[in-house]
């Protein structure tokens, strides 16, 4: 029987983590003389997209202090953003530097060709040569940020594996198909541990607007930890009051012999019978009134086309005050009455689904405007950038930081290789 620690942070981070290390045998029976690889979640520099930077720097603290021989600090950020920059904008980087211990950005980092479920992906050389064939000498933490998800209904321990695939893999599953990808991906590589940064709770999808960001936190002042994940996951879905059976990728890796997904076979050390309320997982919905969106009758994922590219809109709308005549077209089964009466702007078709279904009639009937397609299901740096192209957004006006100095960042992850899918930096 797995065990589940729900630990509420009375003292100070650090000792809340080592109580939950403790139930297990102490970190330093863990950890010592082994490297530590830490993946933290850092999809974006954006407020609460992250994993708390003091959480992060006291798991340094008890990976150090257990004896730990090395600690890394590793991420791969949402396409459309580069993990490099958003250490810095974070101080993320600072944090790992004070504390001894060194970043891995892996989206700069040497590729091996890997199978993870039917398909063939490029994975981290670093992680595949350590995690995979050297496993017995080092120990894997994650450490995932509590939140609901627009897409997987609640993104945690197994969702916090999406960083380990490069961008240019992630769109040809990120639809009706990532569930069973994200599966997948666990499958092949499970963390040793996993802890659950409850601080806040994060809902309304998982990327929140920051003009509204009272709407999107719910402050628990919570850890949740263990060494099985998916029981980590099953436990912290419940807090945000979801059965397994609403969580596709973990009913599947349960149903699997991932994990344990069923909560009458988890030891739960702490009382989470005082959550009884169910978070929402969807999206606020705050779209500029000049933008037409045409979605498909028959199909519109939101694992892809439609949730990414309505999130993306939403905060360019939002907190960056962007706006249209513009259109947007995805999904299957359009009706071609809408698309006949479209606006005065430009038109973005997204996912190949649109782009096989209007893409050539698009193009016959609108000669003279621009017509963008992105015939992917998830290619968020190319929709981000369309985007903001389309609502006079520049990439320097998104970024908190000096344009200089971002410039800067971005040279040098590019200098270093790195392969992030990010629309334009100037």
């Amino acid at each position: 029987m797995p065990t589940v620690v729900v630990e509420d942070i009375k003292d100070s981070i650090y000792h809340s983590i080592s109580n939950i290390f403790d139930e297990f045998g102490g970190a330093e029976g863990l950890v010592k003389d082994k490297t530590v690889f830490i993946k933290i979640n850092g999809i974006d520099f954006r407020k609460q997209c992250y994993t708390s930077p003091e959480v992060i720097s006291s798991a340094i603290d008890v990976m150090n202090n257990a004896g730990a021989n090395k600690v890394y600090v590793m991420e791969n950020s949402t396409q459309g953003n580069i993990t490099r920059l958003i250490f810095k904008v974070t101080g993320i980087d600072r944090i790992i530097k004070e504390r001894g211990a060194k970043p891995i950005y892996l989206d700069e980092q040497k590729p091996v060709e890997v199978s993870i479920g039917d398909n063939k992906i490029k994975f981290p050389k670093v992680l595949h040569d350590n995690l995979i064939v050297n496993r017995r000498d080092n120990f894997y933490l994650s450490i995932p940020k509590f939140k609901t998800h627009s897409m997987t209904t609640v993104t945690l321990g197994v969702k916090c594996q999406m960083g380990f695939p490069y961008h240019r893999d992630r769109p040809t599953r990120h639809n009706f198909e990532l569930h069973q990808f994200l599966a997948d991906v666990y499958a092949f590589i499970k963390p040793d541990f996993t802890l659950v940064d409850g601080i806040n709770a994060v809902i309304h999808g998982h990327y929140p607007l920051e003009k509204k960001l009272d709407q999107y936190l719910v402050p628990l002042n919570i850890l949740i930890g263990g060494d099985d994940t998916v029981a980590v996951d099953t436990v912290g879905a419940r807090i945000l009051g979801y059965d397994i059976d609403e969580v596709k990728h973990l009913k599947i890796a349960s149903d699997a012999g991932l994990g344990c997904g069923d909560l009458s076979k988890i030891q739960i050390r702490g009382d989470i019978s005082r959550y009884k309320t169910k978070y929402s997982c969807d999206i606020i919905g705050d779209f500029p009134e000049d933008v037409k969106i045409v979605e498909g009758q028959e199909r519109a994922c939101i694992e892809g086309c439609k949730n990414n590219t309505l999130m993306v809109l939403e905060m360019l709308y939002v907190d960056y005050g962007g706006h249209g005549p513009f259109n947007i077209i995805y999904g299957k089964g359009i009706d071609k009455e809408q698309v006949d009466n479209l606006n005065d702007g430009p038109i973005l078709v997204v996912g190949p689904c649109a782009v096989e279904e209007v893409g050539g009639y698009l193009s016959e009937k609108y000669p003279g405007k621009k017509i963008v397609m992105v015939n992917f299901h998830n290619a968020l740096g190319a929709v981000t950038g369309t985007l903001m192209k389309f609502m006079k957004i520049k990439s320097m006006d998104v970024v908190p930081m000096n344009p200089i100095s971002t410039f800067l960042v971005f040279l040098n992850a590019k200098m270093h290789g790195t392969t992030a899918q990010t629309p334009p930096i100037l």
